[in-house]
C-alpha cells in the first residue's frame, strides 16, 4: 500500500469516527439506510422497537463474500466486529476498532465493485463476439 493509501485511509477513519461521535444514533441510522440503499441484498438493518416509541436503529451488518461486518451501538459506543462465515457457519468473530472497520468495510467493496466491473466487461466482450 503507498503511503498516499494510507493517508486516504487514516483520514477517510478519521472522518467517520468525528461524524460519528458527533451523533452515533442518527448517523448510525443514516449510514445503514445508504448501505442498504446501495446493497439491499448484502444489507440487514437491526432496531430496537419500544412499545410507545418508534424504531431505533441499533446496528448494521453487511454481508461481502466470507466476511460479515457488524456496526452497532451499545450503551452509547458504538462497537464493530467481523466475522468470517463459510456457508451460513460464523468460523470466527473478531471485534475490531470502528475505524478499521470502516477501512475494511471501503476495501472489500471496492474490490467487490472492481471485480463485478471485470466481470461486466469480460460478458459484454464475449456477447459482442
Amino acid at each position: 500500500m503507498s503511503e498516499a493509501s494510507r493517508n486516504i485511509d487514516f483520514d477517510m477513519q478519521a472522518a467517520w469516527l468525528r461524524r460519528f461521535k458527533a451523533d452515533a444514533e442518527s448517523n448510525l441510522k443514516a449510514f445503514a439506510l445508504r448501505l442498504k440503499e446501495a446493497m439491499p441484498e448484502l444489507v440487514t438493518i437491526h432496531e430496537s422497537r419500544g412499545l410507545f416509541r418508534a424504531a431505533k436503529v441499533t446496528g448494521v451488518t453487511v454481508e461481502l463474500g466470507e466476511s460479515r461486518y457488524l456496526l452497532e451501538i451499545a450503551g452509547g459506543h458504538l462497537n464493530a466486529s467481523v466475522a468470517m462465515v463459510v456457508r451460513g457457519i460464523t468460523l470466527s468473530t473478531k471485534r475490531i476498532d470502528p475505524g478499521d472497520w470502516f477501512a475494511r468495510l471501503a476495501a472489500e467493496t471496492q474490490a467487490a465493485s472492481e471485480h463485478a466491473k471485470a466481470l461486466s466487461q469480460s460478458l459484454s466482450g464475449f456477447m459482442a463476439g
